[in-house]
């Protein structure tokens, strides 16, 4: 059986989440390996079994969106304020489901690296699945391009996917920009 039909099985099978949304989810799952093809599918599929939504409380400042990668839960803000692709938000959580390590997502085992990963993790999604609506992160996602052309696109794409922090961080000590 191939990726994409374990996918649809785990999804089907996950008593957390409607079937609309199951749907929604596959579609956006196809998206992300026709542009991505050689990313491992494995972790996104595991994650997908249990996956959950809730809702952010009015006084949590977490975003728009956050997916809590100890819960494997996506929260959406309860006032979705604005004009947000639900799609675009939805790919940034299956993006970090996709590198969820159970304890961080993408190259965050640096916490200083907290910000480059949820701007990199945007820039993602976009080139995936694009966005029609705001953007949380405008600045953080400028300053993610600027350092990728420090560091090497290779480096952050490689790092993003191999949940390493550390490869980015020797980059930039590299380059003189002085992380540490």
């Amino acid at each position: 059986m191939d990726s994409l039909e374990q996918i649809r099985l785990s999804l089907n099978n996950n008593p957390n989440i409607q079937n609309d949304i199951k749907e929604r989810l596959f579609y956006l799952v196809t998206i992300l390996n026709k542009k991505l093809p050689d990313i491992n599918l494995d972790r996104l599929n595991e994650n997908l079994k249990s996956v959950s939504f809730g809702k952010l409380g009015k006084f949590e400042r977490k975003g728009t969106y956050f997916y809590d990668v100890l819960k494997n839960k996506i929260f959406f803000s309860s006032n979705l304020a604005g004009n947000y692709d639900i799609d675009h938000l939805l790919m940034k959580a299956m993006l970090q489901m996709a590198t969820s390590t159970g304890k961080f997502t993408g190259f965050n085992s640096d916490e200083r690296l907290m910000a480059l990963n949820l701007a990199y993790t945007e820039i993602l999604a976009n080139y995936i699945i694009g966005n029609e609506g705001d953007s949380d992160l405008e600045e953080e996602v400028l300053v993610a391009n600027l350092l990728s052309h420090i560091v090497g696109k290779d480096t952050m794409y490689n790092s993003y996917f191999k949940n390493d922090g550390s490869q980015i961080i020797k980059a930039m000590q590299d380059s003189e920009v002085g992380l540490l």
